[in-house]
C-alpha cells in the first residue's frame, strides 16, 4: 500500500529538525500560559440579588479588615470599613512626637513703622513686644488681631546702663501706688496684650521689691511674665515662684550684632540649646536685619522638625 504524504514537497534534514524545535516552543509557551491565567483570581460576579461576589483560590489568604477608630462623642459620620493589608511604617520614618520647641520674641516693637512689611511677612510665627505709650504701640497692637500674633507688653525698667528706657519707666525710687498707676497705663496703651517683658531692667529686675509689686499685679490680672534676663542677678525667678506667678526666661539674643551673619550664627546656637533642652525662647528686635533672616530662616527651622510655638503654649510645655 502506498504511504500517503502530507506534502507535496520533501523536507531536508535541517528544515525537519528546524520543524520540531519550533513546535515544541509553542506547545510549553500555551502551557505556561494556561497554567499563569488558571491560577489568577475570578473576576468579580453578579449574583441575581445585584450583589458582587468574588471568588478567590482557597491559597490565597483574605487581607485583614482596616477599621479606622473612632473617638467617642465624635459627631462625624462613621467611616466604612475597607479590606487593606496593614503595612508598618519602616523605622527610619518614625520620629518623637515631642519635637523641639521655640518660641520667637521681638521687642522694640511700637517706636516706628520703618519694618512694618517685614513684620506682617513673619505671620504668627512671633510674638510682638510692645513699647507703652508710643506712637505705633496701639497700631501694633491691633494690628496683631489681623496678623494672628501673639502680644505681650515690653516694659521699661531701670537699668545700669547709660541709657534712659523710655516712656513708661518703672523705678524703685517711685512709691507702690506710683508704680502700679504707670503699669496700669502701660497696659492700656498696648491692645491685645496676654503677658509682660522687661525692656532693659538691669536694675530694676534686681530690685526684689519692685519686682514682688510689679509681678503679684500681673498675678492679680491673670498675666505672665518673661524675664528678657538682662543680668544674671534678676531676683524674677524667685519672687515668681514665691507668689505662684507664671514665669519664662528667655534663652538666646538672636541681634547684639546687627548684621545678618551674626544672627544666623546666633539662629545655630538657638537649635543647639533647642535641641538639648526641648525648648527655647528666641529674643530679637524690630530691625530689618533680624526680621528678614527670621522670614528666611524659621520655615528651614519648621523643616528640620522644630516647633514654632507662643509664649503661652511655652508655659504649657514647661509645665509638662
Amino acid at each position: 500500500m502506498a504511504r500517503y504524504k502530507f506534502f507535496k514537497f520533501k523536507l531536508t534534514r535541517k528544515q525537519k529538525r528546524n520543524l520540531i524545535v519550533s513546535l515544541s516552543f509553542f506547545l510549553c509557551a500555551g502551557g505556561i500560559f494556561w497554567i499563569f491565567f488558571h491560577q489568577a483570581p475570578a473576576r468579580p460576579r453578579r449574583s441575581s440579588s445585584g450583589k458582587v461576589s468574588v471568588s478567590r483560590p482557597a491559597n490565597i489568604a483574605k487581607a485583614p479588615a482596616y477599621r479606622p477608630a473612632i473617638s467617642k462623642g465624635n459627631s462625624s459620620p462613621a467611616v466604612t470599613s475597607r479590606s487593606l493589608p496593614i503595612i508598618p511604617a519602616p523605622v527610619k520614618f518614625r520620629r518623637s512626637s515631642r519635637s523641639p520647641k521655640i518660641a520667637f520674641v521681638i521687642d522694640d516693637v511700637g517706636n516706628n513703622n520703618w519694618c512694618n512689611e517685614q513684620l506682617k511677612a513673619l505671620g504668627n510665627k512671633v510674638t510682638y513686644a510692645i513699647l507703652p505709650l508710643l506712637p505705633f504701640s496701639r497700631y501694633y497692637g491691633n494690628l496683631s488681631r489681623v496678623t494672628g500674633a501673639e502680644v505681650i507688653l515690653h516694659l521699661p525698667l531701670d537699668t545700669t546702663l547709660d541709657k534712659i528706657p523710655g516712656r513708661g519707666l518703672i523705678v524703685d525710687t517711685m512709691s507702690q501706688e506710683d508704680m502700679l498707676d504707670m503699669l496700669a497705663r502701660d497696659l492700656d496703651s498696648v491692645p491685645n496684650y496676654v503677658g509682660v517683658n522687661n525692656h532693659m531692667g538691669s536694675r530694676g529686675t534686681t530690685e526684689r521689691e519692685m519686682m514682688t509689686i510689679i509681678l503679684t499685679d500681673l498675678k492679680r490680672r491673670n498675666l505672665f511674665f518673661l524675664d528678657s534676663y538682662t543680668t544674671l542677678e534678676s531676683v524674677a525667678p524667685s519672687v515668681g515662684r514665691e507668689i505662684g506667678l507664671p514665669l519664662l526666661a528667655r534663652g538666646v539674643f538672636l541681634d547684639n550684632e546687627d548684621s545678618k551673619p551674626a544672627i544666623r550664627a546666633q539662629l545655630n546656637q538657638l537649635r543647639t540649646v533647642a535641641r538639648e533642652k526641648g525648648n527655647a525662647i528666641a529674643i530679637g528686635h524690630y530691625r530689618k536685619n533680624s526680621l528678614e533672616v527670621l522670614a528666611e530662616e524659621i520655615p528651614r527651622f519648621e523643616q528640620e522638625g522644630f516647633e514654632i510655638i507662643t509664649l503661652k503654649e511655652m508655659l504649657q510645655v514647661q509645665r509638662d
